[in-house]
Formats: structure tokens, sequence, C-alpha cells
């Protein structure tokens, strides 16, 4: 996008007084002698102009705090600043960030599907000579072709089944027909208002868009962009996934994989949540190994983010009768034992557990944490007991187990939450 047309009044419009209060602190706005007013006035219309970033945000630490603060630069590398934030942090020590603005969906043409996940609600969608053009929000992108996965304008089950299984060797244009929907293989050369053209067996062909659910295009099987994945949402509602390269002049760029970067305008992300090197959820990773052997319980596997009954994981709070409820965590039954490496070199384990409200009131266990077979947190967990905070030192441990066993009443009822299950690298 060019910003140059408009570079004058961006920055006119972006340079409130308290910049130069901020830039020059030893002034007094007081002063009434003309030599000072003009030198000021001449100063003041000569400084940069300070940046706006996203606004007020909830910003979340991989180590569970929390502040209040408007991010206006993210550096090449990573580096934050902004006013209200401290010195030295990265992106690695972000999990989210979340906004005051909210999101308000508007008329579009189509959905474009990114490769790696982004949904991008589009209007203006024109493809021509392997690349895509489109606006959503009050952002004009240009992709190259590789970079999609579908361009939808309706969904249906055989729609989402061609997106997750793309053909590595054609496009697919799937069209609405009388008897129902058929894919038609080939190769896209383009797309504008009226017609999608493939070439279809040598030849080239138009489909009118009218009759059009969908366009997926061939996997290439490309690789992301290195670094640590970011999901912004916007305004509109869209989704973008790709690595932040930097935010400056209240533009932020992403690259996605294809070797393209998008510019997002600063003002209008609603949440950035990030994929930081520094915290693992268990529920995203695979143990390698897993035990469960019920006494005399119906033998019921754990599970990811739910309880073992299926659920959202829920945990009473004493005898309010009021429960915390969590996104993400392990479910598991007594006696159950699941592994997992620490390959990265964690060294905090972060939880909160205790017997899921699905057991109305029911349940009695023990629960313990392993480092290299060795008990480094044990806690007797009741159902009647509010939420247990859990911190487990695991430096230089290889393998970390989470290990249900049964108490007074055997394995009955025994549903472990272990609710934010994650490791952690806080050094």
């Amino acid at each position: 996008m060019d910003y140059d047309n408009t570079k004058l009044m961006t920055k006119l419009s972006q340079r409130p007084w308290y910049c130069l209060t901020r830039l020059l602190p030893g002034v007094n706005r007081a002063v009434h002698s003309f030599a000072v007013v003009v030198g000021l006035a001449v100063a003041f219309f000569n400084l940069p102009a300070c940046a706006q970033g996203i606004g007020d945000a909830e910003i979340q630490f991989v180590d569970g705090t929390s502040t209040v603060a408007n991010l206006e630069r993210i550096a090449v590398g990573g580096g934050l600043s902004g006013e209200g934030l401290g010195d030295g942090l990265n992106l690695q020590d972000i999990l989210s960030i979340q906004t005051r603005k909210k999101i308000s969906k508007t008329s579009t043409d189509g959905t474009v599907v990114t490769v790696g996940g982004g949904e991008v609600f589009a209007t203006d969608l024109v493809i021509a000579d392997e690349s895509a053009s489109f606006r959503s929000a009050d952002n004009d992108f240009r992709l190259p072709l590789q970079s999609l996965r579908a361009l939808v304008w309706s969904t249906s089950s055989v729609v989402e089944k061609a997106i997750a299984s793309p053909s590595k060797d054609n496009d697919q244009v799937i069209v609405q027909v009388p008897d129902g929907e058929r894919v038609i293989e080939g190769i896209l050369e383009g797309v504008d208002s009226e017609f999608v053209t493939i070439n279809y067996k040598n030849e080239s062909r138009q489909i009118a868009l009218s009759k059009t659910k969908a366009v997926v295009i061939a996997d290439l099987e490309l690789k992301s962009p290195q670094g640590s994945s970011a999901r912004i949402k916007i305004q509109d509602g869209s989704r973008f996934v790709g690595v932040i390269k930097q935010m400056s002049d209240d533009v932020l760029d992403l690259a996605v994989t294809g070797g393209a970067v998008l510019k997002l305008h600063a003002k209008n992300i609603v949440t950035i949540t990030i994929a930081s090197d520094r915290l693992l959820y268990l529920s995203d990773a695979e143990p390698v190994e897993a035990q469960e052997k019920s006494l005399f319980a119906i033998q019921l596997p754990w599970r990811k983010d739910l309880s073992v009954g299926g659920n959202p994981m829920k945990l009473r709070v004493g005898s309010t009768g009021k429960t915390v409820e969590f996104k993400k965590g392990i479910g598991m039954q007594s006696f159950s034992q699941l592994l997992y490496a620490n390959s990265n070199d964690f060294n905090r384990f972060k939880a909160v557990v205790g017997i899921d409200a699905e057991t109305a009131g029911r349940g009695d266990c023990r629960m313990v944490v392993r480092g290299d077979g060795i008990e480094l947190w044990t806690k007797r967990v009741r159902a009647t007991d509010d939420p247990i905070p859990v911190e487990v030192d695991i430096s230089g441990m290889k393998e970390v187990a989470l290990v249900v066993y049964p108490g007074e009443d055997f394995d009955l009822s025994d549903h472990a939450d272990w609710g934010e299950a994650r490791f952690v690298k806080t050094k």
C-alpha cells in the first residue's frame, strides 16, 4: 500500500501536544516569550510523529502476569516499546494482546483462506498473473497465489473437505450444479467479478462466479516463515496468521507462508496471540507415553482441553457454587499417567488443579508431578477443595510426568483437571 500521498496529513493527525511535552520535558508550556513560542512552533512542526500503535491494550505475559499499556512499536527482532511497558521486553515474553476495539463485521464478496489458517473477509477480489488482489477493512492486499489456500463464496461439506485435504497437483473449483456439487480440477488462471477461469484439460474454461462455491489452491507444501507464529484479528473479524516482523509508523508487517509480507493498520487490530517458544501448553503436545488403568469406574480416556467426561473444564470454588473454567488443560482419571518430554529446556511447570465440577462434589485423589522419576510435587485433592495453583521447578528435567492416583473412594468420580497445564521458560 502506498502511504506517500498522505504522509504529511498522517503526521499532523498523529502528533498530539503531549508528544511535544514528552520529547521536550524541560519546556515550560506557560512561557510567554514570543521568541520561545515561535521556536516551539518551528520545532513542533519538524518533530517526527509520535507512534500511536494499537492503542490501550491488556497485555498477557508468559509468566502469568498482565498489564495495561499502549504498544507503540515492535522492532525488528521483536523488541517492544510503548507507554506503560517496561524495558527489555520482547514478543517472546507475550502471550496475547487484547485491545479495547470491538469486532464489527461488514459485507464481503467472499473469504480468502491463506496457507497457515488465516481467514480474510474480502471485497474487490481479483486474481491475475499468479497473484490475488483484494481489500479487507481499509487494508489493500496483494498476495502471490501460492500464499492462498482457498477462495470461498459459499461453504459446504465438499468445500470444507477440499480445503482440509487440497490436491498437490491441481487447483480445484467447486461448482454448484442441479444435482449437487461438482469438483473441477485444473490450473487456476484468473478470477474477476464475473468469472473463474481455469485451464481444464489444456483448455481455458470460464465458470460463472454465481455458480462457483469455492476455489481451492493446490498445496505446494511451502515452509512457514521462520519465527514465532502470531494470530491477529482485525475489526471486520478477519484473522491473519504469520510471523510479526515489525510495527512502525502505525503499520504492522506480517510475514506469511509464500514469501509475502502483509501490512496491517495497527488501528484496526483487535487481538494478537503469540505462539511463544517460552511456553508450551501440554494440550498442544503429545505425551511420549500414556498409562491408564481404572479399578472400579468405567475407563474414561484422558482428554485435551476437556474433562474426562468430555465437558469444558470447570473447577468449583468452595461452597459458593461458582466455577472457574479453563479453555486449556488436561483431563485425567485415576489411575493414569502422562509422560511429556521437556525438549526445550523449560524450567517451570504450572497449572491449576482440582476435581472437575461435573462430579457434583464427589471425588478424592492424589495428584503428582514427577521429573525424571523424582516426585517433585504431590497433593491430596478432593472435590470440595478450592482450585489449587501448582508451580514446580523442572529445571534440567528431561521428562515430566503428570500422575493421578485413586483416593479414599478408590477411583470413583476421580475426574482430575490440570487446568492451564503448561511448561514455561522464565529465564
